[in-house]
């Protein structure tokens, strides 16, 4: 059977009209698409997790494995970050659930926060599963570049609601090679244990 072998590399240069470009990231290691708009897209990084963290969230816990690599090219409008994460709580812990999205090369609650997203419904006292979905979607770059975002729960009574926001702006234009990720504090006495995490970045 033939294979293809090709170099990694940045992003090429726009190709003609009618015309596009793979490539495979120098950043990331992702097979992307350059289109003769000059529009960059694929799914240009994915990621899951290994292993299960917690019991714990009662006060701002970074997420393992939650951190996905922003491509050689960085930030582009349009981008989507999207996590899904599976969880389970105890009865314990009934304060709204904040969702920080961070960005920053430590993957973890030192990387600074762009989107806090405070839970508009409260935890109940209850024994809880459940999916939390988050996406983050960067609206412009510049060096007063925008993203918005939110998140949502799936699951029975006891995870609380979601939110959603805007962030303020903020230099976006050289975020390449670093990571975005959530933290989760899940408030006082919170006991919980996320079992998956699953992310990706597409264009």
């Amino acid at each position: 059977m033939a294979t293809l072998t090709l170099d990694t590399q940045s992003a090429p240069a726009t190709p003609p009209s009618g015309k596009g470009r793979m490539f495979f990231d120098s950043t990331t290691k992702k097979l992307c698409f350059v289109d003769d708009s000059g529009m960059i897209g694929g799914r240009l990084y994915h990621r899951t997790s290994t292993a299960s963290q917690g019991a714990g969230f009662a006060s701002d816990t970074y997420v393992t494995d939650s951190g996905l690599l922003i491509p050689s090219f960085g930030m582009k409008a349009g981008m989507v970050f999207r996590w899904w994460i599976t969880l389970s709580k105890t009865a314990a812990g009934t304060a709204a659930t904040v969702v920080t999205v961070r960005t920053g090369a430590n993957q973890s609650t030192a990387d600074t926060s762009r989107l806090a997203l405070t839970s508009s419904t409260a935890q109940t006292a209850a024994v809880a599963e459940g999916i939390i979905m988050v996406t983050a979607v960067v609206r412009s770059v510049s060096a007063t570049g925008v993203v918005a975002g939110g998140f949502g729960v799936a699951a029975p009574v006891g995870l609380g609601g979601g939110k959603d926001v805007v962030s303020g702006t903020f230099d976006n234009t050289a975020m390449q090679g670093l990571y975005m990720g959530l933290s989760i504090n899940g408030g006082a006495s919170a006991a919980w244990t996320i079992t998956t995490v699953q992310g990706e970045i597409i264009g």
